[in-house]
């Protein structure tokens, strides 16, 4: 198999960006990195994301191989580019494969521990004298269906789109039961990754603030308060939700 070497790649992507007369600075903002991550990439200390590779030779004017390889490919030779971009990118299948592996992990302890504070606050929220039918109109409702929303993000949710998705504006993601479409924003492999850690944080959050919400103003105010506060809150949740989906969104289209 072949072996990439961090190096060659580095002074290649350096060799590359003062050729085309770009600062760090300038190739990062391109890409939408920052400049300390390309001089990481250039002094050979890391490798980009997967999905940054095809961006990153088409600012330089090479292809995906070549900056891989890290030198120029002679045309004049008898050389099969495709295969040998398969080899290369398959190189890295390994590597991608158990960064997506170590993130699923951690997401799914992540919403492990989300799911049974939520259950304590409900069981707290029961015990201090709410019944189930006065909390099912918003609290269960809410919670419930943000600890549903958040298993589906971190258990099955793929973290690489179909390739087509990086060469056609698409506004809309289906995956099993989940459909996710949004007006004005193109889903692909530069942000969809940002948007379900965008989306993962939201549900995981709100699944174990929203009740902790009610806890306090049910508990020492009162639960007209709550019932008020309750409607602004799911306002503030939802709306922050997708506002923060576009920004993020946008910046990595």
């Amino acid at each position: 198999m072949y072996q990439i070497s961090n190096e060659k790649f580095g002074l290649f992507v350096a060799e590359l960006r003062k050729k085309k007369n770009l600062t760090q600075k300038e190739l990062a903002e391109k890409l939408y990195v920052s400049d300390k991550t390309v001089s990481k990439w250039e002094r050979g200390l890391s490798m980009p994301n997967v999905v940054l590779l095809i961006p990153i030779a088409d600012v330089l004017g090479v292809t995906v191989t070549e900056l891989l390889r890290g030198e120029k490919i002679d045309t004049q030779k008898n050389i099969d580019t495709k295969e040998v971009e398969k080899l290369v990118v398959g190189s890295l299948d390994m590597a991608i494969r158990n960064s997506i592996h170590q993130h699923r992990k951690n997401w799914i302890l992540a919403y492990l521990l989300c799911f049974f504070i939520s259950i304590a606050e409900i069981i707290m929220l029961v015990v201090s004298g709410n019944s189930l039918t006065e909390m099912k109109g918003d609290i269960l409702l809410v919670t419930g269906l943000m600890l549903l929303f958040g298993a589906w993000f971190c258990f099955f949710a793929k973290d690489i789109l179909p390739t087509y998705y990086d060469s056609n504006k698409i506004n809309y993601v289906s995956q099993g039961i989940f459909r996710i479409h949004l007006v004005g924003l193109s889903f692909n492999n530069g942000n969809w990754t940002y948007i379900c850690t965008t989306l993962k944080i939201w549900t995981l959050a709100t699944a174990v603030l929203y009740p902790l919400a009610g806890i306090i103003i049910i508990n020492y105010f009162n639960i007209s308060l709550w019932n008020i506060l309750n409607k602004l809150f799911l306002i503030v949740i939802l709306g922050g939700m997708v506002v923060s989906i576009y920004i993020i969104g946008k910046k990595y289209e």
